[in-house]
């Protein structure tokens, strides 16, 4: 999908419309590539959201306040809050057909006070400020925005166009085009290419002889994305023509003008498994073929939905990754707890050869000259220190032993402690590996630090509600499946009635699953042998072996971590793991 000039445009028009002459009273990192601002104007707050991401690079309005998608402070959101955060946007400006949006910022060199949240401000609900102060005391800078596919960036550049800083740095081993501090900001260079609002028939008549037709227009002309060298050519030739031949110049040519002048009129188009397009204009080469195109109610409405149903799996996988990052490094930590005991509880036969030494240091005591550097019995040497009495090191040796011997009283209780431990977090990584969306992911995360397994992240969101997934079996019957720890704990213990069945992938961690019946059906016993193995480590495999008992021989572990059991299966069946039956709800 092309964020292009078009595009860009639409969306300039709607930030003068909203956000020119606003004060930014929040700024932030959104993500490693992306940050989001709060500006208020005439008594209302806007959410912007720029990102230099190569994959979804673009600047839009959001319907929602962004929230910190980073841990820490970065040199280029100190440098944000220094020059931006307190400022007024004072000009936006988009050089012609380029994909570059400058925001020109002035800010008084004494800001409001912030709140306790570094990246924001003290609102002030009743004015939108006032800057009719000496210029002297004013910070000036832009802020750049260049949404250029893998070229994209976010500069912050100073009242002398010196580059102050910038979300991704660009090396002159990366580029000629040099962006790091210090250095002078250039614009990209403009290509060599025509202007489409100076399209004529000859021209374009030319160009077409020389190739395909898209690609003729796009290498020709200024701002024509691939999208709209075919929207020009669908509605000039009612089709998207593959060749260059008899093709109508004229109406190509003012189709073209055509589109460069109308005002914006953005749409989403859609299919079945969402959005797949935007545009400016209507996009008649998008419709049919089971696409709807949808009117939206501004270009940022069309961008955010767009990219809001791009990046649900991107964020869901992206979480995940961390979140199983952290949780193996926990995991790590816990182990080499467990055999730190270990190796202790291995010391015994030591505990036992210094009490031998003890003793045979007294049984022998006679026996030692003065001085004695070591002591013989039945061939095992017992080494002494010839600067202390014997009488002293036995009593060392006993000290010692004693000791030791209190503290391994304690060790196989503290050890049965670790093993329980790492069989939670075990659960909470096969929890999170088979996790279908990023709010349950959320949900694994809390309840892991909850349970002490993870430190507290630094990024708060809003909490999620819980509720296990209550699936409808093609008999009718109700199964409830547990996606989190405390999720499995409900189903079994609290949904669950002692005489319905309870299944769980056999010798593996994953979901509590519970048939709401005394007697189920063999075909609903088979759909939740199925779920309960899809939502389970052994997801991916070809077969799993799925345990079936009452719930009334499920019991907790004493002092387990939470949603571990142990039970005693009364059939388990063998099944292909997969979802089935229909949700009834998820959340």
């Amino acid at each position: 999908m092309y964020f292009d000039t078009l595009t860009l445009t639409a969306v300039v028009e709607e930030l003068r419309a909203t956000v020119l002459d606003g004060r930014i009273q929040r700024v932030i990192l959104v993500g490693p590539l992306a940050i989001g601002l709060e500006v208020y104007r005439q008594g209302r707050r806007h959410y912007l959201l720029a990102s230099a991401d190569a994959q979804m690079a673009r600047i839009h309005l959001i319907g929602q306040r962004p929230t910190r998608g980073v841990d820490g402070e970065t040199p280029f959101l100190l440098l944000l809050r220094k020059y931006v955060l307190g400022g007024r946007i004072v000009n936006i400006e988009q050089p012609p057909y380029e994909r570059v949006v400058v925001l020109s910022i002035t800010k008084p060199t004494e800001s409001r006070k912030q709140t306790l949240d570094p990246d924001e401000l003290i609102a002030d609900d009743d004015t939108d400020g006032d800057l009719t102060v000496d210029t002297d005391h004013l910070l000036h800078c832009d802020l750049i925005v260049e949404p250029q596919d893998r070229r994209s960036n976010i500069i912050l550049v100073d009242d002398n166009n010196i580059i102050l800083d910038a979300i991704k740095r660009v090396s002159p081993r990366m580029s000629s085009r040099v962006v790091l501090p210090r250095r002078v900001y250039e614009l990209p260079p403009p290509p060599d290419k025509r202007d489409p609002l100076r399209a004529s028939a000859a021209e374009i008549e030319y160009l077409l002889s020389k190739g395909e037709p898209v690609k003729a227009l796009v290498n020709a002309y200024r701002g024509v994305s691939p999208q709209v060298a075919r929207e020009v050519l669908m509605r000039a030739c009612g089709a998207i023509p593959q060749t260059g031949q008899a093709l109508p110049a004229y109406t190509i040519a003012a189709r073209l003008r055509e589109i460069f002048a109308e005002p914006p009129a953005p749409h989403l188009v859609s299919n079945e498994q969402g959005p797949v397009a935007f545009a400016p204009y209507y996009p008649s080469h998008l419709a049919g073929d089971g696409a709807t195109v949808t009117v939206m109610p501004g270009m940022s409405a069309a961008l955010e939905a767009f990219y809001t149903a791009r990046q649900q799996p991107l964020g869901r996988d992206q979480r995940r990754a961390d979140l199983l990052n952290r949780l193996h490094a926990s995991r790590e930590h816990i182990e080499r707890q467990r055999d730190q005991i270990a190796a202790e509880l291995a010391r015994t036969a030591e505990l036992d050869r210094l009490r031998w030494e003890g003793e045979m240091i007294f049984a022998f005591l006679h026996q030692l000259p003065p001085q004695a550097a070591e002591l013989v019995v039945e061939g095992e040497r017992i080494a002494l220190d010839p600067k202390r009495s014997p009488v002293e090191q036995a009593q060392e040796r006993f000290r010692t032993y004693e000791k030791t011997k209190s503290a391994h009283t304690i060790l196989p209780k503290r050890l049965a402690e670790i093993e329980q431990r790492l069989a939670g977090i075990d659960q909470f990584i096969a929890l999170a590996s088979v996790a279908d969306d990023a709010n349950q992911i959320d949900l694994i995360a809390a309840e892991a630090e909850e349970a002490g397994y993870l430190r507290s992240s630094a990024i708060r969101r809003p909490p999620v509600r819980s509720r296990p997934l209550l699936i409808r079996s093609s008999d009718g019957l109700p199964i409830y499946v547990g996606r989190t720890a405390r999720q499995n704990e409900e189903v079994t213990f609290r949904i669950a009635r002692p005489t319905d069945w309870w299944l769980h992938a056999r010798n593996i961690h994953g979901a509590h699953v519970i048939i709401r019946a005394d007697h189920p059906p063999e075909q609903t016993i088979y759909e939740a042998a199925a779920l309960a193995a899809y939502y389970s480590q052994a997801r991916d495999d070809t077969a799993v072996e799925v345990d079936l008992c009452r719930r009334r021989a499920v019991r907790k572990i004493p002092g387990g971590p939470i949603g571990l059991v142990s039970y005693h299966p009364e059939r388990t069946l063998r099944v292909h793991p997969q979802r089935c039956g229909e949700v009834v709800q998820k959340w």
